[in-house]
């Protein structure tokens, strides 16, 4: 008698009527999510069902006086339990049955909360003034703002790690372990980094995230790297497939690796955070992606979004993207340096919120999806400090999120050499160029120049040995700069060519050998 009076029509509309505005609400938003949410997540939002047995029930009747939108529809038959095998295991629903879903009243349609409305105004070029619609610099003495736009960091890293690896300067302590790398070959990758992290141990461990750490990450994902003895060498068809691909598809292929990566966890690396595993709970970091990469496609590619206003978007529409089943007080989190845990919803700001600002800021920017605006105090300027108050979407970036092709890459820069033997590489020349400019010369250093590096390297006797012994004669060197650095400086042109007499080589090969 009483399931066929819960599937009565008539007896569903009455109920639904009866409910006050927030419970219609807290039914409708649970029919938008296909007629069930985790019950922590539900109760959370809407109110505790409170225990109560047999004998409370009798006494205190709370199905009179519900204490929240979630009692209301509990009392009313509106909400049941079920338990549903998820990927993360056996979690508990509120749910709606299918058969008096079909009773009700289809939902109106939610509310745009996600994401935000863009910022009004495009920043300047050079500063962010006018970012947050003051256009007047004399008036922001205390809060300056800078463009930093995607420019592919972790594709240079990348590159620099392969041309260490290719000139056999990266060592390991235990040859079965790819990231036991000795002191001294970390402190070489921290040298020619773009973004040296703080300590170079955080290259091969879990410390606070750095576009060299994810580099490093995604080479052994992906089986670039292999042991030599106990240095480290080059898996050559993969790499030499990906330096020699166009910038796009480079791009991709490292996205697509990051966001499907076990080794690389946004969690444990967001500089803000530390995580204690106790082996009693883990984090699913490539869920989380899954789940908030699709959030971020709905941005609008070159327009810019205030950070803070799209965390507070994030958390009133897909607080749980990290954690769906709701649960807030099982995970072992701290802030770096401090001893209590982050535990309950009330640290989302601290921990969800922390985690979307870096991995926009970091893993996305250094992608080349991202383009950032950091804004820099007085008091945290003088020490290098940052902090990201708007981001951008970029046109590639909105392809690779909505898995639509890419505009046509621009044909790579040519490099430039100088009378003095320096061999200017600018951010945007072919990878492949670099590369093979590393195997005939000694590191300089990069500096920037219009927001892109531009890495310097000398022509050399050590780098020209150094590309002896690998196969790599002057010829080939000569025909490689004529090729891609024209017009080659007389000086050079007949410095080398007297070397490639004297060591009596021939013309052979060309720009691509080697």
């Amino acid at each position: 008698q009483l399931a066929a009076l819960l599937r009565d029509a008539d007896h569903v509309r009455a109920s639904l009527a009866a409910c006050t505005p927030a419970a219609q609400q807290a039914l409708a938003g649970l029919l938008r999510e296909e007629g069930r949410s985790p019950r922590p997540a539900f109760e959370r939002s809407h109110g505790v069902i409170r225990p109560a047995g047999p004998a409370r029930l009798e006494r205190e009747r709370p199905h009179l006086t519900p204490a929240n939108p979630t009692e209301e529809l509990w009392y009313r038959g509106l909400l049941h339990p079920t338990m549903v095998e998820t990927a993360n295991g056996l979690m508990e629903f509120l749910c709606v049955p299918p058969e008096l879903a079909s009773l009700l009243p289809s939902p109106p349609p939610a509310e745009r909360v996600f994401p935000p409305a863009p910022l009004p105004a495009a920043p300047g070029a050079v500063s962010l003034f006018g970012v947050l619609g003051n256009d007047q610099p004399e008036r922001c003495s205390e809060q300056r703002f800078f463009i930093q736009p995607p420019v592919d960091l972790a594709l240079h890293e990348l590159c620099t790690l392969l041309c260490l690896a290719q000139a056999g300067l990266i060592a390991l302590r235990d040859p079965t372990d790819l990231l036991s790398w000795q002191s001294t070959s970390l402190y070489e990758y921290q040298r020619y980094s773009l973004q040296p992290p703080a300590d170079p141990a955080w290259l091969t461990a879990d410390g606070p995230g750095s576009p060299a750490a994810l580099a490093l990450t995604l080479a052994v994902e992906l089986g670039w790297l292999r042991v030599s003895g106990r240095r480290l060498a080059l898996t050559p068809a993969p790499t030499q497939a990906w330096l020699g691909a166009p910038r796009s598809e480079q791009r991709g292929q490292l996205l697509a690796a990051w966001s499907g990566s076990m080794r690389w966890n946004d969690l444990c690396r967001t500089p803000a955070l530390s995580c204690q595993q106790t082996g009693s709970w883990s984090n699913d970091a490539i869920g989380t992606r899954q789940r908030l990469l699709p959030l971020l496609a709905r941005l609008q590619p070159d327009a810019w979004y205030d950070l803070d206003a799209l965390a507070a978007a994030l958390q009133r529409h897909a607080p749980d993207f990290q954690r769906p089943d709701g649960n807030y007080d099982t995970w072992y989190i701290r802030q770096r340096g401090a001893s209590a845990f982050l535990r309950g919803f009330e640290h989302w700001e601290q921990v969800e919120g922390a985690l979307l600002r870096f991995v926009l800021s970091g893993p996305l920017h250094w992608l080349g999806v991202i383009a950032l605006a950091t804004h820099a105090n007085s008091q945290t300027a003088a020490h290098g400090a940052s902090q990201t108050a708007a981001i951008s979407l970029s046109a590639a970036g909105q392809a690779w999120l909505s898995h639509a092709p890419g505009a046509p890459a621009p044909e790579a820069a040519a490099l430039t050499v100088q009378p003095d033997f320096t061999v200017l590489v600018p951010g945007d020349a072919a990878l492949l160029d670099r590369f093979r400019v590393a195997r005939f010369t000694t590191w300089q250093g990069a500096t920037q120049a219009e927001g892109q590096p531009v890495f310097s390297y000398r022509i050399s006797q050590t780098g020209l040995h150094r590309a002896a012994q690998q196969g790599i004669d002057t010829a080939r060197v000569l025909a490689f700069l004529q090729t891609r650095a024209a017009p080659l400086p007389a000086n050079v042109a007949a410095a080398l060519e007297r070397r490639r007499k004297e060591d009596g080589n021939y013309p052979a090969g060309g720009p691509n050998a080697g």
